[in-house]
């Protein structure tokens, strides 16, 4: 099999999400730095049109979204899962509510007057216009990326950090027990996001739990990387094949072969059209062929995607 490629931007709170737990697992791995913002010319051939950050390549099979992408590096190195059985779906349930809507909550904290201060994109007023304007495409059809006003949502951040130190002060070191899960590693995200920004940093001054708590985190590092160029990545697709899906499940009436869409359903709508090969309870995946790169298989979770005929 071939090695992990994570196609990711330094600034990407998603990326440093996945980045942590490859530093967690100790794990060697290639990475390319894209673009903040569109054209991508080296991602969009694997990726078919989605456009969120970070994604990960295994050969010609592509991974979409965090939800998949953490499982399927914890399912490739087992030792220390980040997904405990003994709290499986209150751990999965706690990082999708904050891959979401403390996402949400969190963008509209980092994106404050306040932080232009020290944020280097706001020095530059026509990087943050290409910024914005590629974040406005992004989010076209959907309230949901930047749309929440920062008046409303400063106490939710707030509180829920409150939440968060109250339990680090009597729980383990961890949210749930001894060793981190994905709970703490999508709540790491979003506190990184606004922890690495110096004027923002205040937040943070009443809650020594979850400081040393996100210390703990940062200890981790980013594993053993090896950066590598764009066009590297697609060479090594077209030099591969997509792993053969066995026993595949399909639900709501969808058969293998069909061709469809899919894609997010908070933002982000930009489809990846393929052969439906599996579109069971935990994930779904299409097939697709590039001139650039032939036979790819693009994988999503079920959760927070949707197929459409």
């Amino acid at each position: 099999m071939s090695g992990i490629v994570l196609h990711q931007y330094a600034e990407s709170p998603f990326s440093e999400k996945v980045r942590s737990i490859l530093g967690y697992k100790g794990v060697s791995y290639q990475s390319v730095e894209i673009p903040m913002i569109m054209p991508r010319p080296d991602t969009i051939p694997l990726t078919g049109g989605y456009r969120k950050t970070p994604v990960m390549q295994i050969g010609a099979d592509v991974y979409c979204d965090t939800a998949i992408i953490c499982r399927v590096i914890d399912e490739i190195y087992p030792e220390n899962t980040i997904y405990p059985e003994e709290h499986l779906g209150m751990i999965n349930t706690v990082a999708h509510w904050t891959d979401t809507f403390l996402f949400k909550v969190s963008v509209a904290i980092a994106f404050q007057p306040k932080a232009a201060a020290t944020n280097p994109l706001f020095q530059d007023e026509s990087a943050m216009s290409a910024f914005m304007a590629d974040r406005a495409e992004f989010s076209k059809g959907s309230s949901e990326l930047l749309g929440m006003p920062f008046e409303t949502a400063e106490p939710h951040f707030i509180g829920h950090l409150n939440q968060l130190d109250q339990q680090l002060s009597v729980g383990g070191p961890f949210l749930f027990g001894d060793k981190p899960s994905i709970a703490d590693f999508s709540t790491y995200h979003n506190v990184w996001f606004i922890y690495t920004q110096e004027a923002l940093r205040d937040y943070f001054s009443p809650f020594e739990h979850l400081v040393a708590w996100y210390e703990k985190m940062v200890s981790f590092g980013h594993g053993n990387v090896d950066m590598i160029a764009g066009s590297e990545a697609l060479a090594q697709a077209s030099a591969s094949e997509p792993e053969e899906m066995v026993d595949a499940a399909f639900l709501d009436n969808f058969q293998a072969g069909q061709l469809v869409s899919v894609m997010p359903i908070d933002y982000g709508f930009q489809p990846v059209i393929g052969e439906l090969l599996a579109a069971g309870m935990d994930e779904i995946a299409v097939a697709r062929n590039d001139d650039q790169v032939g036979r790819i298989v693009v994988h999503f979770p079920r959760t927070g995607f949707q197929v459409v005929e």
